[in-house]
């Protein structure tokens, strides 16, 4: 049964309101019919001249999270402190160096998309995929966050070796993750929008 606009147009509202980077996730696997909900929605997502170049990589094997968790924490205790880095990567380098840091927070579900290396249009690709998905988890109770650690240190030799394990070709490039789940500490209040300014030129 379709839904009229009206119905359409307050849900989607609710779901950009509500949706919240969780880094805090229960036990609780998320069913499959939700994860290729989820899937189809990104793969919905718009591309470059309609190539549709994106793939999905979804790993729900807890020893294949468990081993890109592992090699992630060890690229960043490799990782030598420069100036100009993000606080965000301060904090998980120094964190992974005192004893261990999880980027995917322990959730069930990641899942990390690919594009064709060198091409201009990667990431912009992945990331209106990465959108669809995060407002489509949202909008199903299920807790969500980017991951941008995959990606930044795609190049590093442990990484890459993992990957090419889990099948991602010399042709493809790390474009972007996100972590699924159901979250430890659900939090639905809309917060405050005090940035992100809009200029009409009109």
């Amino acid at each position: 049964m379709e839904m009229d606009n009206d119905t359409v147009n307050a849900a989607l509202k609710k779901a950009i309101s509500q949706r919240r980077s969780t880094r805090a996730y229960t036990d609780q696997m998320v069913p499959d019919e939700l994860i290729e909900e989820v899937l189809e929605a990104g793969r919905h997502a718009p591309s470059a001249n309609n190539l549709q170049t994106t793939r999905f990589y979804v790993i729900t094997n807890p020893e294949k999270l468990a081993l890109l968790r592992d090699t992630m924490n060890d690229v960043l205790q490799d990782t030598t402190e420069k100036e100009g880095m993000s606080p965000g990567l301060l904090s998980l380098i120094k964190r992974a160096m005192q004893g261990g840091v999880d980027v995917t927070y322990g959730a069930p579900v990641l899942i990390v998309t690919t594009n064709r290396k060198g091409s201009a249009n990667a990431i912009a690709d992945c990331s209106c995929a990465l959108q669809n998905m995060m407002l489509t988890a949202s909008a199903n109770g299920l807790g969500n966050c980017w991951i941008n650690q995959f990606h930044s240190f795609r190049e590093t030799p442990q990484l890459k070796s993992v990957f090419a394990e889990l099948g991602l070709s010399k042709d493809e490039e790390i474009c972007g993750s996100l972590i699924l789940g159901y979250a430890e500490n659900p939090v639905i209040k809309p917060i405050p929008i005090t940035g992100n300014r809009v200029t009409y030129i009109r």
